[in-house]
């Protein structure tokens, strides 16, 4: 088992990127006299308020999602979050909020941040053998959060400011992909090399084992497969040494925990889940589109023509696999060819297909043939985020941006924080010029990207727009108020950054 699935550049590009984000917060002041910077919490309390914790995550996720690693793919998010909600169903997960998300990285990892935020590498979705192994990490992690580990560990820094906290969790993410990305670090003095977060102990290790194994259990997934995969990482730690699964580095798998582990398995009963077909098609996916260099692809094509040729037998996620490569290759009649494998062997519709089909008919240049392959894919599957988007921009490019208002005005009453919705809809109010409503949508996308600043300038663009009703110009007005308090903040903050 490799430990490394595709090209470090990004993982690379996003540490580099998320440190200085981070670094460009944090005033000289802080980075210089700790002492006197204001305080977490109580020094005498145990851990963090869960309502601190929650705003120190958010803070670091405005950074991660400004990012290009950050993976904005609905399919693959609303999955994880899906394949997550009968784990955070369990009586062990009440009372706690979650959010999944992706990163576009090929190291077999996933991490928890400070309020529940779990990011999950597209290379652990790639290496994982099925898809109770994908969540029994994703448990291990809840259980993490759960148990409250992230929020002690940070209680126990309590001479650093939320925004310094925020600078050195970027930092040791950025040294868990690649340790050399995270030398621009050495501003933060002692205080970061004596850091020990993200690296939990070994009695927090046993206990999210407990707690994930439990979790497991009760949400109906194949408990064996925590044991299983561990023994994989500890297996490919030995051959690999010092280049370890970066998930082992953080979460050191000893016998001790597997012993554990494997006593609590023979405690319970065996349990066998098949793999949702969600998961065989985003993991075929992944696997062959993992690459995009020249080469890379080039690669994964042979590799997916050769495994056809070998196994006649194949399965449709297969085919889907290659329609995948072959339509990121612009190659559109072997693409329509294995998609319509996929189809005939499955047997039956999958919004996935209808995605796949509509992003590549657009890709193509036909984007009225995009959006009604993407209209018919709705009328089955009217919950798929990634086929509202693709309608919606096809629409957009077909010159029906009234349609695509229409229809994304909608989809916004259920997916308000979709990022891309917005801009889609700043698209098309701006190809009707309704330029109020444009700016209003711009807007509302730099709220969701963590940009308070560029927020209020787009409201104050479309205040003076006169173009649009007393309602709408009322929303505005009271979304303006609320947002100007948090762009003065940004402003001050960004006065007291380090020069270049």
């Amino acid at each position: 088992m490799t430990t490394d699935l595709r090209p470090r550049s990004r993982s690379v590009r996003w540490c580099a990127a998320a440190l200085c984000a981070a670094l460009a917060l944090a005033p000289p002041a802080v980075l210089a006299q700790i002492d006197n910077l204001p305080k977490l919490g109580d020094a005498s309390g145990d851990e963090l308020s869960p309502a601190k914790e929650r705003a120190l995550g958010e803070s670091i996720m405005r950074q991660i999602r400004r990012d290009s690693a950050y993976l904005d793919d609905a399919e693959l998010v609303d999955y994880l979050n899906r394949v997550a909600a009968p784990l955070m169903a369990t009586p062990a997960a009440a009372g706690h909020v979650f959010e999944f998300f992706a990163v576009d990285d090929g190291a077999i990892n996933a991490f928890a941040l400070p309020g529940g935020f779990i990011g999950v590498h597209s290379g652990l979705i790639m290496a994982s053998e099925s898809e109770s192994e994908l969540a029994s990490v994703l448990a291990h992690e809840i259980g993490h959060v759960t148990q409250r580990h992230v929020a002690r560990m940070l209680a126990q820094q309590k001479q650093i400011s939320m925004v310094s906290m925020a600078t050195m969790i970027l930092a040791l993410l950025a040294a868990r992909s690649n340790p050399q990305a995270a030398m621009g670090g050495v501003m933060l003095g002692d205080q970061l090399s004596r850091s020990n977060m993200l690296s939990f102990s070994r009695d927090a290790e046993r206990e999210a084992d407990r707690v994930g194994f439990e979790m497991l259990r009760q949400a109906g997934f194949d408990v064996q497969s925590m044991v299983s995969f561990f023994n994989r990482l500890q297996l490919a730690s030995r051959f690999y040494e010092t280049n370890a699964p970066v998930y082992m580095r953080t979460h050191p798998v000893t016998g001790e925990r597997i012993a554990d582990m494997q006593a609590r398995l023979r405690e319970t009963r065996y349990r066998q889940r098949p793999d949702s077909f969600e998961y065989l098609l985003l993991r075929a996916r992944l696997r062959t589109t993992a690459d995009e260099s020249v080469d890379g692809r080039r690669v994964a094509r042979a590799s997916a023509e050769q495994y056809l040729a070998d196994n006649p037998q194949a399965e449709s996620q297969s085919w889907f696999g290659l329609a995948s490569i072959a339509a990121a290759q612009r190659d559109w009649p072997r693409f329509e060819e294995a998609l319509a494998r996929a189809r005939t062997l499955h047997g039956k519709p999958h919004p996935y297909f209808d995605r796949l089909a509509a992003t590549s008919r657009l890709e193509a240049g036909d984007a009225r043939g995009a959006a009604e392959l993407a209209r018919q894919g709705l009328r089955q599957f009217p919950d798929s985020r990634a086929l509202v988007r693709v309608r919606a921009e096809a629409l957009i490019a077909a010159g029906q941006s009234a349609e695509a208002a229409a229809l994304l005005k909608d989809q916004l009453v259920v997916w308000r924080s979709d990022a891309r919705l917005w801009q889609l809809m700043a698209q098309a109010q701006g190809k009707l010029e309704h330029r109020a409503e444009a700016h209003r949508a711009a807007a509302e996308r730099f709220v969701l990207l963590g940009s308070a600043v560029a927020a209020v300038d787009q409201l104050r663009i479309a205040q003076r727009a006169n173009d649009t009703d007393f309602y709408t110009a009322s929303i505005i007005d009271a979304r303006l108020r609320e947002l100007e308090p948090l762009a003065r903040r940004e402003i001050e903050e960004s006065k007291q950054m380090p020069r270049q």
